[in-house]
């Protein structure tokens, strides 16, 4: 299991969260995604084929900003 930090710029409220949120459900390679509206962070955990670039892509996608990326333990 892999667990990616990604710092997004652009959310602001309740409506932001799910829309990320929403995003991801369904997706096999993901576990868990949780999104911190005051830390302007986006955790998600799932399978070790995440790709941060993909992930970048997809949240890029939906109008916010990605302006870093990590992997965490």
């Amino acid at each position: 299991m892999k667990t990616l930090l990604l710092n997004v710029d652009g959310m602001s409220c309740g409506r932001c969260k799910t829309k990320i949120e929403d995003n991801f459900k369904g997706e096999q390679s993901i576990d868990e995604v949780n999104v911190s509206l005051e830390s302007k962070t986006v955790k998600i955990k799932g399978s070790d084929s995440l790709s941060m670039m993909g992930l970048k892509t997809q949240i890029e996608e939906l109008g916010f900003s990605v302006t870093g990326m990590k992997k965490v333990d």
